[in-house]
């Protein structure tokens, strides 16, 4: 055994023994002594052993590649840990922050980190370690919640330097408003969860009203404000509370802290509400001169609920505070209360002229783009103009005529009209209407704003309705955002939203020039407006498309047998594909409901619905008896000029293998991609994996391409393996090719923490999946190694089997509460049963989510419908194992 070893195992030895000590310390000790304070600190000895064990291996493995002041990483406590502040059984939370992303030495260096402290504290003990890669590039684009566990970072083991400019730049990055309201947004949600009021018989310690949460997020607050760390943020409180208030927040925070503490130790495992049979206990322990025990009970509530009530309190106040306080935004403005308003209450007058001095560098004039900016923050942050900005806005509204054409400001108008951001959707929308700047923004608009249509049945003017429809097109948003049918399905398929909301505001412009050519005119009126507005040339063409087609389900389903197979091809034909279908139902909807409340009744309503289901079901009809050869020849012809290294037979032959809507829907360099994956499988026998990342794609894509197993499971292998990798699965396309033997071509698109996947991050997927299907390394291992269950428990609300959707699959229908590891679980189950799973549609909406799996058994097809009752109570029973 060499020396490096000797000293990992002496170092399992005393971390064992550590534990051992801590799960056996008395629980009145926690009454009496800091003990998180005395936990934290042993950690911070342990880990800054496994920093220097694998910094001495990392040398033996890279040392050549080490460059001093720049090969480094830091190990930072977060979270609890970082406070100072664990309980016997919290996590231990931990950010590896490297100073290079692409450096071979920290590379090694995070690798051996990453493995000591797995192996020493997970795989020995029962702590749970949870750990986050945060390099600094990530900073800007963190969600608030990671954020708030950096504002409470300590610096433990590395390169110190780094530690200082993490937060250094952490916080200069920092969105302080947003920060803000979502952490006060996180309070009101738990308040909901757990307990509005401190006041509760049983309250939990940590997130209900009086509970810690609200003296972290006091603390949060205030250093969000004042752009400082949290160990700062105390100093600040004192000096916003009076003396008094600022004791008993220090006093009840402490309690509150001891008696969780206690609650672990004695629950021996993490416990956070105080239950009723604790009291006796935990106020006897409490008590230090023994008396009447009820009047010690009575103490020890009078005590627990005034730390509680002081900690709630303390929130209120310094929510109230922050609420007060003029927060800096940009373009000079500010946020004071609910209001926005130029910062340092400047003077606001009426320009005629724009001074010299207000030009950007790029020529953009900056007083002009700073009234569209106004409006978008007000979008952002859910904020009403002060009196005196409102009446700037108005006076001021023409001077917007100067960016029509200004990126800039066509993102800040884009964000606006599709309803990015905290504010009811509309009420921006209508307020840029009411002050002028849409009128002078958008002169196709102006031009029909008070233009009265011929058809009485409108009861609005034609610049009202298009603000009515968007306004609709927001509901039904909405509507699948909260599950209903048949929104959810629709709204998934949705190509690009902001096209959709664009299409929906100009597809009535044209009636103010000719009412009875109003779509073709509308056309050309989309074409301006999305040039003008930089949209590429394909969501132009899809913009001209909306516009040119918004009436096609309206009035086929009006004048039209929409039960007659002529009237379905004809209208496939029309529309073309299923993506654009659904684009045009949820317009037509939001576009009838906004002509008036009497036009669109529930009847009519059916029948839209009616014709969509049939449109729907006609193409994919006729996606199944459409010639593939042709599709395959035109796209053949493309592919050709592309792919110079693959002969036009192999071409062809992929093309026919993949289904019509793939060939019809994919983009072209993507079919590239997968048909050279393919054609690599063929000629190795060997897995294969690309992730692609495409500008402003907020999912990352990851393709697998492999042979397929003789068994099914192939899904669950690579979700389980993303879950390994600390990655969500938002969808997923899942493909069988046929041939000796048939390949499998799935489509994963995912995110890490909100976002796409890092660098780094994509390495690792990339090879952690290789290693698993290539047999590398099992399943159980990897899991095992990054520390995940091998089986996930998951709630499931809703289990169905069904063969009435598709005529050639089962489909099975899950809706389970939304959690990491979710679908790894629900692949790894249907595959128990036997069966294949072809294709994953997966949705996620808040915390639900709902997926169906089109699946057959191999070599016999789709189930008997006999079976589905049998089937689907296994299932249920397998799922609820766990």
């Amino acid at each position: 055994m060499s020396d490096w070893q000797q000293k990992v195992n002496d170092l399992i030895e005393r971390v064992k023994a550590w534990r051992q000590s801590v799960l056996q310390t008395p629980p009145q000790c926690a009454l009496i002594s800091p003990l998180g304070e005395t936990l934290s600190e042993s950690l911070d000895n342990f880990v800054r052993e496994i920093y220097e064990l694998a910094r001495e291996r990392a040398m033996e493995k890279a040392g050549k590649h080490y460059i001093p002041d720049h090969s480094e990483i830091a190990l930072l406590a977060t979270g609890g840990y970082g406070r100072r502040e664990l309980c016997a059984f919290s996590d231990i939370d931990i950010a590896f922050v490297p100073l290079e992303e692409d450096d071979p030495f920290v590379d090694a260096l995070l690798r051996e980190c990453f493995r000591l402290i797995v192996t020493v504290f997970m795989d020995n003990t029962d702590l749970k370690v949870g750990y986050g890669y945060r390099p600094l590039s990530d900073l800007p684009t963190l969600d608030t919640q990671t954020q708030a566990a950096l504002m409470d970072a300590r610096f433990v083991a590395g390169y110190e330097p780094l530690a200082d400019e993490l937060q250094r730049q952490l916080l200069a990055n920092l969105d302080v408003l947003k920060f803000i309201k979502e952490r006060e947004r996180e309070r009101t949600h738990a308040y909901q969860r757990f307990h509005a009021s401190p006041l509760v018989t049983e309250p939990h310690l940590k997130e209900g009203a009086g509970g810690l949460r609200d003296g972290h997020t006091a603390l949060w607050l205030i250093a969000a404000l004042n752009r400082v760390r949290t160990d700062k943020a105390w100093r600040l409180l004192s000096e916003i509370l009076p003396a008094d208030e600022f004791q008993a927040f220090r006093e009840g925070y402490d309690f509150i802290n001891r008696v969780r503490m206690w609650l672990h130790l004695t629950a021996q495992r993490r416990q956070d509400v105080l239950l009723r049979e604790y009291h006796h206990r935990i106020a006897v322990s409490a008590c230090k001169v023994p008396g009447d025990e009820e009047e010690i009970v009575r103490e020890f509530h009078r005590r627990l609920y005034r730390a509680m009530e002081s900690l709630h309190y303390t929130f209120r106040v310094v929510q109230a505070h922050v609420d007060e306080a003029e927060i800096p935004l940009e373009f000079g403005f500010a946020r004071k209360g609910n209001f926005l308003l130029l910062s340092n209450s400047q003077t606001l007058k009426r320009e005629t002229q724009p001074p010299s001095n207000l030009t950007t560098a790029n020529g953009t004039p900056q007083f002009a783009l700073k009234l569209m900016k106004a409006f978008e923050l007000m979008q952002r942050y859910d904020l009403q103009p002060s009196a005196e900005l409102l009446k700037w806005l108005k006076e001021n509204a023409q001077r917007v005529s100067e960016i029509q054409a200004n990126p800039e400001a066509a993102e800040s108008f884009l964000a606006i009209l599709t309803g990015v951001g905290d504010a009811p959707y509309g009420r921006v929308l209508e307020l840029m209407a009411e002050t002028g700047v849409l009128e002078a923004y958008m002169p196709e608009w102006a031009k029909a704003a008070r233009y009265v249509p011929s058809n009485a049945a409108h009861k609005f003017t034609v610049g009202e309705h298009v603000l009515k429809t968007v306004r609709e097109l927001a509901r039904l948003r909405e509507a699948a955002r909260q599950g209903e049918f048949p929104w959810v399905d629709v709204w998934n398929g949705v190509a690009d939203e902001q096209v959709l909301f664009l299409a929906a505001f100009l597809h009535d412009l044209g009636k103010a020039v000719d009412e009875r050519e109003h779509e073709s005119i509308g056309k050309e009126t989309a074409k301006q407006v999305g040039e003008r507005l930089g949209l590429a040339e394909d969501r132009v063409n899809l913009l001209e498309r909306l516009v040119r087609q918004h009436m096609v389900l309206l009035s086929t389903a009006r004048l039209r047998d929409i039960y007659a197979p002529d009237t379905l091809f004809n209208c496939a034909k029309t529309v073309g594909d299923e993506a654009f279908l659904k684009m045009l139902l949820l317009h037509s909807f939001a576009d009838a409901r906004s002509v008036s409340e009497l036009t669109f009744t529930e009847v009519e309503e059916r029948l839209v619905l009616d014709l969509y289901f049939g449109v729907l079901r006609t193409l994919q009809e006729m996606e199944k008896v459409a010639s593939v050869h042709v599709l395959a020849r035109d796209r053949s012809r493309e592919l050709q000029r592309a792919l110079q290294d693959v002969s036009n037979e192999e071409i062809r032959i992929f093309c026919e293998a993949m289904p019509p809507g793939y060939l019809l829907s994919t983009p072209l360099k993507t079919i590239a991609i997968h048909c050279r994956m393919v054609q690599f499988v063929r000629r190795t026998g060997k897995p294969t994996v690309e992730v692609l990342q495409e500008p402003d794609s907020g999912f990352t894509e990851v393709v697998v391409c492999a042979p397929d197993a003789p068994q099914p499971g192939m899904l669950s292998q690579i979700a389980g393996t993303l879950f390994a990798c600390d990655v969500d699965i938002r969808n997923a396309k899942v493909f069988t090719l046929p041939g000796d033997p048939p390949l499998v071509l799935d489509t994963l698109w995912v995110t890490s923490e909100g976002r796409p996947l890092s660098e780094a991050k994509t390495r690792r997927v990339q090879e952690t999946l290789l290693s698993v299907l290539t047999g590398e390394e099992s399943l159980a291992k990897v899991l095992e190694r990054f520390g995940k269950p091998l089986v996930v428990p998951v709630q499931v609300r809703h289990v169905a089997m069904r063969n009435d959707i598709s005529e050639t699959h089962t489909v099975v229908h899950i809706v389970a509460r939304d959690r990491k590891g979710l679908l790894f679980r629900l692949t790894s189950e249907i595959a128990a049963l036997g069966l294949d799973i072809q294709t994953a549609k997966i949705v996620t909406w808040a915390d639900i989510a709902e997926d169906a799996f089109y699946v057959i058994r191999k070599g016999v097809g789709k189930l008997p419908d006999h079976e589905l009752p049998k089937l689907t109570a296994k299932l249920k029973e397998r799922l609820s194992e766990g």
